[in-house]
């Protein structure tokens, strides 16, 4: 610290010794600032003098006598040179500067009396002078004769002799040999001050309050971890890692000092280090400069870390806060403590390091322990062995103060007892013993140790897959039947989240499930998929309950059962579809949930809708007779307790139109592995023709005729015909209903007593005969649809055959036109197929062409489009190949290839409107490969190809042509390209419309040439890549010579065409990284980067001359010829601003106008720039 004080007493002294010098150097800049101001005061005076050596400044009066007294006494040098170097006058001060009498230095030359080196310089500067005619100002340094160094503020200036011939070099110096070495003692005291600042470890700052510009030492950035070069000298950089709770009061106290209020600044801060961490930082400063109003203007500083000291005080009130805790504790009351100390269940022993006991509190029951009872010495208790064990114990925790602690079994009342022993030092020889008898914990130890135990077994051995994690979402032990069922093993499921396997589309139902859990909410039958090793997905049923924060869940693998009740429904939607293709509807009744579904085609056949009636049994009770429901209940009654095995009943139900409807249902049972029926599936047939022609028959034979004959289905009756060992062998007809005859082409009488396979031997050959023996021989109905191509019957056909005695009976319906509206449905579903296959192609399609209008949209250039439309065409054409062609020549309407794409390209790439048969037309124009002989010239070698040329059109103008080739060409694909060439023409017309607006708002309508903004533009860009790069850049300024009388003489019309002429010569002129500027009126402005002033001066020459040759006629006449005046200048040779640059060459022009016109002049070089170039000091133009 106390050279941390040393360092401080030293910056404070070097801050004086910095502020003391400040104010030397301000005092001799002063009076520097005063002595200029009289000298030019001097200088320009106007008032008559009568002689001074005969000399005068040039273009001033005679010197004053007051004039010539303060130069003969003044503490300057004043001399004055002719232009060979010779010494005409000098002053007193001068005389003493160079130690020579009047006598010896009038007439001498600079050589006699200065050092080689400074008489050429001094020579250099005189010849500058006389040849610019302006005053010089340089510093130089001059050796006296008393061996020291001198440095002079010197100023020339030229001067003319009264009658003389040549002309004289004037000057004046200011010895200035004080105020530079106060000023290097300034440098020198700020850097000892910075120095001693950084080697005390503190960083520096020093912020400017105008431009709001901070400096940072490289000690400060360090304290954050950063490099010098990753900080900037912005306030902001400190204020973003300024911490947020930090900035109220770092911003108060800088107010306050400000203010006045404080005499320094002062704060402590926390900033932001490059880890992201914070340092504690204290801010050190104070104001230095005000201005006029008594504002800040630039303040200093120091850093320091004071992050160690922050963390000690953090440390120190965290102690002060323990020992004020610990001073409580220690404040209770001595009978709490002995009250705390009796309720501890525990021996309580002070021994020594021999064994001697020199305190004894026993526990409640005295007689445990293998410590009791003891009185003076462990020994008395303990078998010698045990008692030397335990001394080792005691010494150890002596030696090391560490806290010994181990449990042992002891036997009491014939049972093994459990001690847990603490030994504890107190002190250099003696030790506090704690016994405490543990049994009952290492019993309850031992039942958890077999519960967990059992719990691993139950873990091992479950076939659910078992877990318990916690409320977080986080697995903490799972059951082996995990790793079976997903291939994770528990291992690497253990501490993983349970969101990491769900599939992604329950992955918020799983979120709000395990918020339900974080409320301690029980889930239930919970459903979710689990990802597996192999990247497959299983599902998982849940059943969870929240204890705390852990979570116990019980899952199942239920994928078979979701992938059969998947399969089930599929199962059901194709039965669905099935009945919804017949005339039959069905019915499911669910015996376990009570739930019964009636299919639409049902209900359809009381003449409801599918909505009008319900799915439940008081709508089934509702539409049937009430004396068939008692029989119905009795027959599904002993279906499902097994005391029938068929159902099949037919049931009458009330039509909505009030008429009655008979329904044969028949059904099947669905049994669990119990053998209890769980459910029932039926079918429901509209047989209420077929009862009324059961009552027909049963009426009379004849309304039976009359049914059979009236049938539009076929019916016939067949008997078995046996052979010797009873095999079916063929069937004779018993009955043929006329629509049987009709289809058979046979007639009843015919028919009767005749053998199927004789008349229709078909049957044999497709099956039929085999399933009438086995509707024969079982007595099971079939129906069957069929075709039947045999004996000269072409016709579908769906029949049922029931049994009948030793025979069958069959009714049979000709379903051929339905086969017909089955086999059109099937043609138009390939047709929907087929559009939407079209509709996917055409929404391909249209994103393509959405793909590629924005991209036109994006484009700079109408050339930035042609070199990506062939790219973004060809996808919307695959197969095929064509090119875009664009007019560019409005006047004689050229065309040329701009895009192609495809293999086949069309063979003129450019053509004129003679070779195209549709450019500057509206239609597209198709080409086929049969007739070419109608085509255009740009669709040879296509000979094999359709084409399709499609004009590119925009508000009536044609821009171009879409061509397109290929081996067909569909409606489709031609409207598409209709579409295509319109997006195409659009965006074109809007990019080229784009271009033209562009070169509007930078050109001069009248010459063509950049108008003076985009000039001003140029130039200054042009003007900083010289400066980045250090090259030059060249300015020709250029004004048409006597151009208002082409205006007088001829009319402005004639001066316009002037202009046109010259602007386009200029055009021609330039190379492609010219510029070419209309500046104002006729005069115009060349910009030639990295172009030397030579070759600048040589093209302004050679433009001026191509103007001379120029003949230009208007109206008949030839005008008079041209001519210009050009000015040139250079950058950075005229100035470094491009304002400069420019107003050099106006003055050059402004020169070459008035020596004559005609003519080119280069700008006059600066002093500033010849200062530079020559090496000499830098001169400052005062003039």
């Amino acid at each position: 610290m106390a050279e941390v004080d040393d360092l401080r007493r030293l910056v404070q002294q070097l801050q004086a010794e910095n502020a003391d010098l400040k104010r030397q150097v301000a005092t001799l800049q002063q009076a520097d600032h005063n002595q200029h101001q009289v000298l030019l005061q001097d200088s320009d005076s106007g008032e008559p003098q009568p002689s001074f050596n005969c000399l005068q400044p040039q273009g001033t009066e005679p010197f004053q006598p007051p004039f010539q007294d303060f130069v003969t006494h003044a503490p300057i040098l004043a001399w004055i040179t002719d232009e060979q170097g010779t010494m005409i006058y000098g002053n007193p001060a001068w005389l003493a500067m160079v130690d020579l009498t009047e006598q010896e230095a009038m007439g001498q030359s600079v050589e006699a009396i200065f050092s080689a080196a400074l008489a050429q310089n001094y020579r250099q500067n005189n010849q500058w002078v006389l040849d610019h005619q302006v005053v010089l100002e340089t510093i130089e340094q001059a050796l006296l004769p008393d061996g020291t160094a001198h440095t002079y503020l010197v100023r020339k200036f030229p001067m003319q002799a009264v009658g003389a011939k040549s002309a004289l070099v004037g000057g004046i110096g200011i010895n200035i040999t004080e105020l530079k070495q106060t000023e290097a003692a300034l440098r020198d005291s700020e850097a000892r001050w910075q120095f001693a600042i950084e080697g005390s470890g503190d960083g520096l700052w020093d912020w400017n309050t105008q431009t709001n510009e901070v400096f940072f030492s490289h000690q400060w950035k360090v304290m954050l971890g950063y490099a010098d070069d990753e900080i900037g000298s912005s306030l902001d950089e400190r204020n973003s890692r300024l911490h947020p709770d930090d900035k109220a009061q770092c911003y108060a106290d800088l107010e306050r000092h400000f203010s006045g209020e404080t005499p320094i600044y002062q704060n402590e801060h926390r900033m932001r280090c490059k880890d992201g961490s914070y340092r504690w930082i204290l801010d050190r400063g104070k104001v230095i400069e005000w201005d006029a109003d008594g504002k800040p203007l630039r303040v200093i500083g120091t850093h320091k870390d004071i992050s160690e000291r922050k963390r000690g005080e953090a440390e120190r009130k965290q102690a002060e806060i323990h020992q004020q805790q610990l001073t409580i504790i220690l404040r209770e009351s001595e009978a709490t403590n002995r009250a705390i100390i009796e309720a501890i269940p525990d021996l309580l022993l002070r021994v020594g390091h021999d064994g001697t006991c020199f305190s004894f509190l026993p526990p409640a029951d005295a007689a445990a322990g293998t410590f009791l009872p003891v009185q003076n010495n462990l020994s008395e208790v303990l078998p010698p062995k045990l008692f030397h064990h335990q001394l080792q114990r005691v010494e150890r925790a002596l030696s090391t103060g560490e806290l010994q602690t181990w449990e042992h079994q002891f036997e009491k009342h014939g049972q093994l007892r459990h001690e847990e022993v603490r030994l504890a030092p107190c002190g250099t020889d003696q030790c506090l013993v704690i016994v405490r008898d543990v049994s009952d914990r290492k019993q309850i130890e031992l039942q958890l140790q077999t519960t967990v135990e059992e719990l691993d077994r139950f873990f091992s051995v479950s076939l659910d897959l078992l877990c318990i994690g916690d409320t977080s979402g986080y697995f903490h032990r799972l059951s082996g039947q995990w790793e079976r069922t997903l291939g994770y093993s528990a291992q690497e499921m253990q501490g993983t989240r349970y969101i990491d396997y769900v599939h992604p589309e329950d992955i918020d139902a799983t979120l709000a499930a395990l918020s339900s859990l974080t409320q301690q909410q029980e889930i239930l039958n919970f459903v979710n998929r689990y990802r597996c090793r192999n990247g497959s997905y299983r599902w998982i049923e849940w059943r969870s309950v929240p204890v705390g924060h852990l979570v116990y869940g019980a899952a199942r693998d239920i994928s078979d059962r979701i992938q059969a009740e998947t399969e089930l429904q599929n199962t059901k939607d194709q039965l669905d579809l099935v009945l919804q293709a017949s005339a039959e509807g069905y019915w499911d009744w669910n015996l376990v949930t009570g739930e019964i579904y009636f299919s639409p085609q049902w209900k359809a056949m009381l003449g409801y809708a599918d909505h009008e009636l319900a799915n439940s049994f008081a709508a089934w009770e509702s539409v049937i007779f009430a004396e068939d429901r008692a029989a119905v209940r009795q027959l599904v009654d002993d279906y499902t307790s097994g005391r029938s095995d068929q159902f099949s009943i037919t049931q009458r139900f009330h039509h909505k139109d009030g008429s009655t409807v008979h329904i044969l249902s028949r059904a099947i049972r669905q049994k669990n592995t119990a053998g209890q029926v769980i459910r029932v599936v039926g079918s429901h047939l509209d047989v209420t023709a077929m009862v009324t022609i059961q009552a027909a028959l049963q009426t009379s034979k004849m309304q039976l005729s009359s049914v059979l004959n009236s049938s539009l289905d076929g019916i016939m009756a067949f008997k078995a015909v046996r052979d010797e060992s009873g095999i079916i062998v063929d069937f004779e007809w018993l009955l043929s209903n006329p629509a049987a005859c009709k289809m058979a082409k046979r007639n009843a009488a015919y028919l009767i007593g005749k053998r199927l396979l004789d008349e229709l031997p078909g049957n044999k050959t497709d099956g039929l005969f085999d399933l009438y023996v086995q509707v024969t021989e079982s007595g099971d109905p079939v129906r069957r649809q069929f075709h039947y191509n045999h004996d000269g019957i072409h016709s579908w056909f769906e029949n049922m055959a029931v049994q009948l005695g030793d025979g069958f009976a069959v009714t049979f319906s000709d379903i051929t036109p339905l086969k017909r509206s089955e086999h059109d449905l099937q043609q138009v579903n390939q047709q929907l197929a087929t559009r939407v296959d079209e509709l996917n192609q055409h929404t391909q399609q249209m994103r393509l062409l959405s793909e590629m209008s924005d991209f036109l949209q994006a484009c700079l250039t109408a050339k930035d489009a042609y070199q990506s439309l062939g790219v973004l065409v060809a996808p919307l054409f695959p197969g095929s190949s064509g090119s875009i062609f664009m007019v560019t020549n409005a006047v004689d309407y050229c065309v040329e290839q701009v895009a192609t794409w495809g293999a086949q390209r069309a063979s003129a790439t450019e053509f004129i409107p003679p070779d195209c048969c549709i450019l500057g037309g509206e239609h597209l124009h198709q080409i086929d490969h049969d007739c070419l002989s109608l085509g255009c010239g740009q669709a040879e070698g296509t000979h094999a190809l359709t084409t399709l040329c499609i004009p590119l059109l925009a508000q009536s103008q044609t821009l171009g042509l879409f061509y397109l080739s290929a081996s067909e060409l569909s409606q489709p694909v031609q409207q598409l390209a209709r579409t295509v060439a319109e997006q195409i023409a659009l965006a074109l017309a809007n990019l080229h419309l784009r271009e033209t607006l562009q070169q509007q708002s930078i050109r001069d309508p009248l010459t063509g040439l950049f108008n003076r903004r985009y000039l001003e533009e140029t130039l200054t860009r042009e003007v900083q890549r010289a400066q980045r790069q250090c090259h030059t850049i060249g300015v020709i300024m250029l004004d048409i010579d006597h151009f208002k009388q082409f205006n007088d003489t001829y009319g402005h019309d004639a001066g316009d065409r002037v202009l046109e002429t010259v602007g386009q010569l200029l055009r021609d002129s330039v190379r492609g990284s010219d510029v070419a500027c209309r500046y104002g009126g006729e005069e115009m402005l060349l910009i030639l980067p990295e172009s030397p002033p030579e070759a600048t001066m040589a093209r302004a020459e050679e433009i001026r001359q191509a103007l001379g040759l120029i003949q230009i006629s208007y109206s008949g006449l030839i005008l008079n010829p041209l001519s210009a005046s050009l000015g040139v200048a250079s950058f950075p040779g005229h100035g470094w601003q491009a304002v400069d640059v420019l107003k050099a060459a106006d003055d050059a022009l402004y020169q070459a106008k008035s020596q004559g016109r005609n003519q080119v002049v280069g700008a006059t070089v600066p002093a500033a720039k010849v200062a530079e170039e020559t090496g000499a000091p830098l001169p400052r133009d005062i003039s």
